[in-house]
């Protein structure tokens, strides 16, 4: 991975004009990952922009963005950086169609084509690796790039408490402490801070969760009668899968979000389960104790179609 690093530092020094792409499904280690990368171009002169899907703001995460005297954008992109991101289908369709420069992301299943690519599933986010990219570039880490990727680790790791943790994520971790990261604001904001509908929402979450298999799967439909009816808004309904996935004795977590033709589905596993293998069944994907995938069709038809996966993985 140490080539891949400096090569990846070579690419960002000698070229410029970047457009970092988040992904769809907006997240911390995405965010943070672009917009550090995003503030390091601009402290070394260089032109550079963040593209979220269809424009998402992640309010609670409003200490990454730029200030708008930053924010460059006119300019004539010249390499465009994926940066988490997966699979092409994650980003918005203006940018499936455009070549990628560079491919900066932790997930195994990463399927994206590109003249350069930086994978390392062994880093607990994507932030992890941004981190080392700009260390190799020399880089003066700010407290603005601190926070952000402070906020990807932080996020992508559970504050830490995941099995994807890492000896170099704490280390890591700690040196963006020593640069000036905020953990207790950044920790407030990512799991801590919620509105009255966030709380509302959260409540019919948990009378809503059903139990299959003597309790070895739980799952729960987050419905748009649920959402209107809680008047939740997207962010509010982007982080509940953690309610699910807190119960001791499911191997299997999932949370299914319905969205125009179907339902998005986001898996938890525990023990030996590999949750990317699962939502590999549906074309889906990510990490092994974490992934997800999106399942058309009703609620009944998503429900008939995961408990036979269910049924064939838990062998019963």
């Amino acid at each position: 991975m140490k080539k891949e690093i400096e090569k990846v530092a070579e690419f960002l020094k000698e070229n410029d004009c970047f457009c970092f792409l988040c992904h769809k499904g907006l997240d911390g280690d995405t965010l943070g990952a672009c917009y550090a990368l995003y503030y390091a171009c601009l402290n070394l002169n260089k032109k550079a922009v963040v593209r979220t899907y269809e424009g998402e703001i992640l309010k609670r995460f409003s200490f990454v963005y730029p200030e708008k005297e930053e924010h460059i954008e006119n300019f004539s992109v010249e390499h465009y950086v994926s940066v988490d991101v997966a699979d092409l289908k994650l980003l918005e369709d203006e940018f499936k169609e455009k070549k990628i420069s560079l491919v900066i992301d932790h997930h195994e299943t990463n399927k994206i084509s590109s003249d350069l690519k930086c994978v390392d599933s062994l880093a607990a986010a994507t932030c992890e690796i941004v981190y080392l990219i700009l260390k190799e570039m020399g880089v003066k880490i700010t407290t603005k790039i601190a926070d952000c990727l402070y906020l990807g680790i932080t996020t992508d790791t559970g504050s830490f408490k995941y099995q994807n943790v890492t000896t170099r994520t704490h280390m890591i971790a700690a040196e963006l402490l020593k640069k000036g990261a905020r953990s207790y604001f950044i920790s407030f904001n990512a799991f801590d801070r919620k509105s009255k509908t966030r709380l509302n929402l959260e409540k019919e979450v948990i009378e809503n969760l059903e139990y299959y298999f003597n309790d070895r799967c739980v799952i729960v439909f987050l419905t748009n009668e649920i959402v209107e009816r809680t008047k939740a808004t997207k962010e509010d309904c982007s982080s509940v899968s953690y309610i699910a996935a807190s119960f001791e004795d499911a191997f299997f977590a999932i949370t299914a979000r319905e969205e125009e033709d179907g339902f998005k589905i986001s898996l938890r596993t525990k023990g030996e389960y590999d949750a990317s293998l699962f939502c590999s069944r549906f074309n889906g994907g990510g990490h092994k104790k974490a992934a997800g995938c999106f399942i058309k069709g009703s609620r009944e038809d998503v429900l008939k179609k995961l408990l036979g996966a269910l049924k064939e993985e838990l062998k019963f």
